[in-house]
């Protein structure tokens, strides 16, 4: 099994906000993180691709946790995933 094999799980629309609030959590945690050394333990184009691949993340939870044929406004750290 690799780490990029799709996977499924069910969860309820409370656990997708949850998941997704938690996300967001870390990408802030990750920001003062290095915004304490400066980035020296994190470069540039590290912060860049984590949120990149977490905000990807964040977008497909929105999708998911929205009631069908819905308008959705996504979050700011939500990044439509294939966007460069």
């Amino acid at each position: 099994m690799e780490l990029s094999d799709e996977t499924t799980i069910t969860v309820t629309r409370g656990e997708l906000m949850l998941l997704t609030a938690g996300l967001t959590a870390y990408l802030t945690a990750f920001a003062r993180h290095r915004d304490e050394d400066g980035g020296a333990s994190h470069p540039e184009e590290e912060w860049v691709e984590l949120q990149r691949r977490t905000g990807e993340l964040i977008w497909r939870l929105e999708e998911a946790g929205a009631p069908p044929g819905s308008h959705i406004i996504h979050s700011a750290e939500a990044v439509e995933p294939g966007r460069p």
